[in-house]
């Protein structure tokens, strides 16, 4: 059920400890932990053998834009908020076909995409481009049509963040949010592409 990150190119002998010891679900790269493509491909391989039951996940942020812990020469994808723009499912699924191939080929099996966050704070600093849009129905349509893709190429997909974080007025890796809505709101806006 955890998954660790850890310095370096290379899998520490501590992690690996940790692993023998407790059996890990996995491992998250971030950027610390990229050099070159095939580099990633190497300790891709490596992390999915920490644990001996299953492969343990191998997993990133790699959302577009500003979140994309694989820089060139992995391809540099646009922001979540310009597929919004495009109100186009089949273009949403193309990209995330895309990166999902991209992802694959290196030994990724877990993407830390996509933001599911309804934009209602145009002034969030925390999400901003990278929510699809700030509208719950497009974000859900959107959303499901990557999740799909991602998925279909045979990684895992996480939505995120927690509902209600498009609304937010800090920055949750700084301070913790607090949104004083009413439920109903929540059930109108933010848990919709959630559920969907």
């Amino acid at each position: 059920l955890v998954m660790l990150g850890f310095d370096g190119y290379d899998v520490p002998p501590e992690l690996r400890a940790i692993a023998r010891e407790f059996d890990i679900g996995g491992v998250v790269l971030f950027k610390r932990n990229v050099e070159s493509p095939e580099q990633v491909a190497s300790l891709a391989f490596e992390c999915a053998r920490l644990c001996e039951a299953v492969p343990a996940w191998v997993a990133v942020d790699q959302e577009g834009g500003r979140v994309a812990r694989l820089r060139a020469p992995f391809t540099e994808w646009p922001p979540m908020a310009v597929l919004g723009r495009s109100d186009d499912e089949a273009l949403a699924a193309r990209f995330a076909r895309a990166m999902a191939r991209e992802l694959h080929a290196v030994g990724i099996t877990f993407d830390f995409a996509p933001v599911l966050d309804v934009l209602t704070n145009p002034a969030n600093p925390a999400i901003g481009d990278r929510a699809i849009g700030d509208r719950a129905d497009l974000v859900a349509r959107m959303g499901c049509a990557i999740i799909d893709a991602i998925q279909g190429e045979g990684l895992a997909a996480c939505g995120k963040h927690f509902p209600g974080h498009g609304d937010a007025s800090v920055d949750s890796h700084h301070d913790l949010p607090v949104l004083d809505l009413p439920p109903d709101r929540f059930e109108a806006v933010d848990w919709v592409p959630f559920r969907a």
